[in-house]
């Protein structure tokens, strides 16, 4: 008997093994933790587990962008300037914090929550992603597209 996506809850289908961060870890940190585990975002989780905020790639893109400016004035540059310029960067990354640059105001869902909600959700905040979270806004787990996509071509009658 195949499942509706409204009748399977996000608990079911949510990955609760979670890479997170916290407010005050360094961009590079942070930047270390995405590559090493090959995801695209991290939740922020303050001291007591409560998500706090999102960090994603497109948050460190952003970054970038206005560092680009300052790169392309460096084909003429001298070299010392572009080790400068490239060490620059490096200390932004380390200086700067999580809470510099995560998405503060985060869409969440919580763990009872079907499927199809979730869906919707994602598609009203254009995210690829929702914390799970408890009442208490303690993370629980994440809900991704790919987890939702899991879903749909296991239940997909062939």
């Amino acid at each position: 008997m195949q499942l509706e996506l409204d009748q399977i809850r996000v608990k079911h289908a949510m990955c609760r093994d979670v890479v997170t961060v916290s407010p005050g870890d360094s961009l590079h940190e942070a930047l270390e933790q995405i590559v090493e585990n090959r995801v695209a975002a991290l939740p922020v989780v303050n001291g007591r587990g409560c998500c706090v905020g999102m960090l994603s790639t497109s948050d460190l893109i952003d970054l970038t962008h206005e560092l680009d400016d300052e790169f392309l004035h460096l084909d003429g540059a001298h070299w010392g300037y572009r080790l400068w310029m490239i060490e620059q960067l490096s200390n932004s990354l380390n200086s700067e914090t999580v809470s510099d640059q995560m998405t503060d105001s985060v869409a969440s869902i919580g763990p009872d929550t079907s499927l199809a909600l979730a869906a919707g959700e994602m598609l009203r905040n254009r995210v690829h992603r929702l914390p799970v979270v408890d009442q208490k806004k303690r993370l629980l787990g994440i809900i991704s597209t790919m987890d939702i996509m899991r879903v749909v071509a296991d239940g997909a009658v062939l």
